[in-house]
């Protein structure tokens, strides 16, 4: 029989916590979001569309995952606990519209950081169309998980994504902030940064020490000019490796000449003293050209 109480309301998610014995695994980073409005929030703001394609990172017991696939998308998940298949494929509505479950739901066990998109979508998905990507993820991993989605080869329409709000602020950061740094660059670089909804430590179970947000990335229509991306996230990275310290020293490992590191710096247009969190994408990417690759 149908459950018409949604699986993020709190009062299913203790029972399906109570009958499968479910505990909230730390190590993986594990809340389970029992706000409705929030899960609803995730997908306003994912905009998701009848016959959108939808990547989603640890569906957990499924409470964003149904109400995606309620929307009209067609979803392929990622998880690595193992303990959770089983509770997705019991709980998850067996019919949307007129088509079963397991056409529209695809769930591998593995580490999206593995992953290998081309690969494991084949087949599933059709490769020549966008992909939206809408996940709620483990503050633990969220950094890495980011850099992967912003560096891989998939032809992404937009990445929705709920994180720690400390890690939100970072995306959206602008040169001067003490929050901006080689992930607000790499994330810069390649898409717009939109906040679209901040979530209450309450809205989950357990309850996490600190607040979320949900933020939305779409690719930018013109991308800076950037010859070799790896090589600019990696000068970038240098740049900030003691970000306390000033650009000039910061940039002694780059450039050990100081001759050479003077004219750059006056190239640049800014005080040796500065430090790498006051400088534009821009100067980022001077920098980055005047560096020979490795």
């Amino acid at each position: 029989m149908a459950n018409n109480i949604p699986i993020g309301s709190p009062v299913r998610t203790r029972a399906i916590i109570n009958r499968y014995f479910v505990k909230a695994k730390k190590n993986l980073g594990q809340n389970f979001l029992v706000d409705q409005a929030a899960i609803l929030g995730i997908v306003e703001s994912a905009d998701i569309q009848p016959g959108d394609q939808v990547i989603e990172i640890g569906p957990g017991i499924g409470s964003l995952t149904e109400q995606l696939l309620l929307a009209g998308a067609k979803v392929f998940a990622y998880e690595v606990d193992d303990s959770l298949p089983e509770i997705l494929h019991n709980e998850l509505p067996k019919k949307i519209g007129d088509a079963p479950l397991d056409e529209r739901f695809k769930l591998i066990l593995k580490d999206v950081l593995k992953a290998n998109f081309e690969e494991d979508l084949a087949g599933f998905f059709d490769m020549s169309k966008p992909i939206k990507v809408v996940a709620n993820l483990p503050y633990y991993i969220t950094t890495p998980i980011i850099f992967a989605l912003a560096e891989s080869d998939l032809h992404f329409a937009s990445l929705t994504l709920m994180m720690q709000k400390e890690v939100a602020e970072r995306l959206e950061a602008k040169p001067g902030n003490k929050e901006y740094g080689p992930l607000t660059i790499s994330v810069q670089t390649e898409m717009n940064v939109k906040l679209a909804l901040e979530v209450k430590s309450s809205s989950f179970m357990p309850r996490p020490k600190v607040d979320s947000a949900v933020v939305v990335l779409t690719p930018l229509a013109e991308k800076p000019a950037i010859n070799d991306r790896k090589h600019f996230i990696w000068v970038v990275k240098m740049c900030f490796s003691q970000r306390r310290k000033t650009l000039n020293n910061n940039l002694k490992t780059l450039i050990p000449d100081n001759d050479q590191r003077a004219a750059l710096i006056k190239e640049l247009g800014v005080d040796p003293r500065v430090r790498p969190e006051d400088l534009t994408i821009e100067q980022f990417i001077k920098i980055a050209s005047n560096i020979p690759a490795k």
